[in-house]
């Protein structure tokens, strides 16, 4: 129980480069470290950092697009295989399917796509108002 709070600590860790500006604390090679450190094994947390580094190493939003997300892949790709006791090599096959699950889920979560349901659902019921309500106010 210790342990998932310390990598949910981890976690935020990565996601509050925000607070002190792009230092690249989201990168694998910090967060699996840091995974390592938590678990107790960070030679094993550094070399699966490097591997899933090496995966991520072009994974940088330009433009309109959005690369995987690369904490939750790191830090739940590096705790499950050093609590199962497996190779590195398997951080990068739970890694890089869970950053891209994250990626989807953590989109998903910020398009408002329940409000926009829910104002048509109204609008089929002539009620402009809660159309409105539910269309407008809601996501914005």
């Amino acid at each position: 129980m210790l342990q998932a709070i310390l990598l949910g600590l981890v976690a935020m860790i990565g996601n509050a480069t925000f607070l002190v500006g792009t230092g690249l604390l989201d990168r694998p090679i910090v967060m699996c470290t840091l995974t390592g450190l938590v678990m107790g094994d960070v030679k094993s947390g550094i070399i699966i950092g490097a591997m899933m580094e090496l995966a991520f190493i072009g994974a940088f939003s330009v433009g309109g697009a959005i690369p995987p997300e690369m904490i939750s892949g790191g830090v739940l790709g590096a705790a499950l295989t050093l609590a199962s006791g497996n190779s590195p090599e398997v951080a990068l096959t739970i890694g890089i399917p869970v950053a891209s699950l994250a990626l989807i889920l953590k989109n998903a979560c910020k398009t408002g796509w329940i409000f926009v349901f829910q104002s048509s659902a109204w609008r089929v019921c002539g009620n402009s108002i809660l159309s409105w309500k539910y269309g407008y106010v809601n996501s914005a």
